[in-house]
């Protein structure tokens, strides 16, 4: 029964936040509100109650009573999120950037928990000597395949100084090896990267924004140092935002003083905010280029907004995501908050960035992109959600082929296997004939085999045309374009081997120098990163886009 009331508590708390968010948003009158909620949640207390003491199967009384609340919070929007002690991880992460741990990133390769990239320096898990590759096989004594990856990350995790057992499977040895760790604090870097890509344009990518985001690319800058800094790059690609005060710190880096960076709006007095930049800024003269994509979200959009609406540096590469919705981060107890959205994010020219409307109710801002807005110098910039670049540099697509072997995570499973069976490789990371053949070996004693996504819809033709009697003349035709389509693999296999080595050469450098070079390899490969370095080398073509 205690249980009961204290989980029932947190339902009861989450409907109140709701609830002033509900007053916000429609303008009702509260005590029409406090009485539906008065009338319903005695209600929804009995549904708890009742099904968690009398349901034929045993309910798991705490899973029932998040379900409830996010099955609420599913009709609003994807963000508006509950957090309870099991997420307490993710809290830590977005408000501080740490959390308690080992130090070491993990996800499925082969659908097994394994380490996807170095552990983070310095931490427990680089201390014992755990690599990259090396696979999860139990936590404290019980086998991550029935957890799955959630929960192994999770039982990773926890209050630091206390100890977690690991027991991992390394190729290249026999046994399996176990690794008792003490959990530390463990810190994100937000900056993965910062230095010089060529003599006078120095490169910074950022790929979150955390309470740590500001303080690390200011530091980057420093460590450039801004006076022999004849371009910078500041690379935002994939970056899915965090913190509204973080982007306000790192636009405030690059613009002028006093100068808007980002208005919110929403229904409440409190959700009216305009936010100016508050400092002479460190980097706020020389050339400037902000690369996005379509997943660059929130934060994201609010720092490349504010570049571009005052003319203070290009932005290039496809349209962000459109995620313009303010997120608050609301405590409901000592082990559970609520993360509500309660306002849009505004550009300083006016821009809407939200693309999509999620509520159930109208939406106040227009998502027209055929209105137009001015920049602080008169350029014309298209509202509608989402920042449009300057400069539109659409990615390569991935071959199927190549995208079936990263799915497959074969790149990264051949990087691993080569490591461990070769002493060096060269700096430069040349992926040459002898190593491509190890590869295409390699392909064989995986029994890789492509599929290609038309053989899926000819095989299900081919069931109907049995089934239904279509005659033979249709079978033999569609078992010609099989037989074709598998004549054509190998064709496949040559026409997309530039790419291939281009997957292959990131993933060796990573496993035989580090993040860093990965990193660098990557930039050397990066059609956009190229681009960006011939619109910086070039103070005509920098200045007249600008001007335009």
């Amino acid at each position: 029964m205690m249980y009961f009331k204290r989980s029932f508590v947190s339902l009861v708390a989450v409907l109140l936040v709701l609830t002033g968010a509900f007053l916000w948003t429609h303008g009702a009158r509260s005590d029409d509100i406090y009485s539906a909620i008065s009338k319903n949640l005695p209600i929804l207390g009995l549904i708890y109650k009742e099904v968690s003491s009398n349901y034929v199967d045993q309910v798991d009384a705490e899973r029932f009573l998040k379900a409830g609340i996010d099955g609420m919070l599913n009709t609003l929007d994807p963000y508006t999120v509950y957090f309870d002690r099991d997420d307490d991880h993710q809290i830590q992460v977005l408000t501080q950037g740490k959390y308690g741990g080992v130090g070491m990133p993990l996800n499925l390769r082969n659908n097994v928990v394994t380490v996807v990239e170095p552990p983070f320096l310095g931490t427990p898990a680089a201390r014992v000597g755990i690599r990259e590759g090396d696979m999860i096989i139990k936590v404290d004594g019980e086998d991550t395949e029935k957890m799955g990856l959630d929960e192994a990350a999770r039982r990773i995790r926890g209050p630091i100084g206390s100890e977690v057992t690991l027991t991992i499977r390394r190729q290249g040895e026999s046994k399996l090896l176990e690794f008792t760790l003490v959990r530390e604090q463990i810190k994100i870097d937000d900056v993965r990267y910062a230095g010089y890509i060529r003599d006078g344009i120095g490169y910074i990518r950022l790929t979150r924004f955390s309470k740590n985001a500001g303080p690390e690319v200011a530091e980057a800058i420093r460590q450039l140092n801004p006076q022999n800094l004849e371009g910078l790059i500041l690379d935002l690609r994939s970056n899915p935002g965090g913190m509204l005060e973080a982007a306000v710190e790192i636009s405030d880096l690059f613009l002028p003083k006093g100068v808007t960076i980002v208005s919110t709006k929403g229904r409440s007095e409190g959700s009216m905010r305009e936010e100016k930049s508050r400092q002479i800024p460190i980097y706020g003269e020389g050339h400037l280029v902000v690369l996005v994509n379509r997943f660059s979200a929130s934060a994201s959009e609010i720092v490349a907004g504010a570049i571009q609406d005052h003319d203070r540096g290009l932005v290039l590469g496809d349209t962000t995501f459109g995620k313009g919705l303010v997120q608050s981060l609301i405590p409901l107890s000592q082990s559970a908050a609520l993360k509500i959205t309660t306002a849009k994010y505004y550009t300083p020219s006016g821009r809407c960035i939200q693309k999509r409307d999620y509520s159930s109710w109208s939406d106040s801002s227009s998502t027209d992109n055929t209105l137009a807005y001015y920049t602080r110098l008169g350029r014309i910039v298209k509202g509608g959600g989402g920042i449009a670049p300057d400069i539109n540099i659409t990615s390569p697509r991935m071959s199927d082929i190549a995208w079936d072997m990263r799915r497959k995570s074969l790149f990264f499973n051949f990087a691993v296997h080569y490591h461990t069976t070769h002493a060096n490789l060269d700096s430069n990371i040349v992926v040459d004939d002898t190593i491509m053949k190890e590869f295409r070996n390699y392909l064989k004693t995986k029994s890789f085999e492509f599929q290609h996504p038309i053989e899926s819809q000819l095989d299900e033709l081919k069931t109907e045309s049995l089934e239904a009697g279509y005659g033979t003349a249709l079978l033999e035709d569609i078992d010609r374009l099989k037989q074709a389509l598998e004549s054509a693999k190998e064709t496949m296999l040559a026409s997309s081997e530039d790419e291939i080595k281009l997957f292959l050469r990131r993933e060796l450098a990573s496993k035989f120098y580090g993040l860093r070079r990965e990193v660098e390899v990557g930039l050397e490969d990066d059609p956009v990163v190229s681009r960006a370095l011939e619109i910086l080398s070039d103070n005509q073509s920098y200045s007249s886009i600008l001007e335009k």
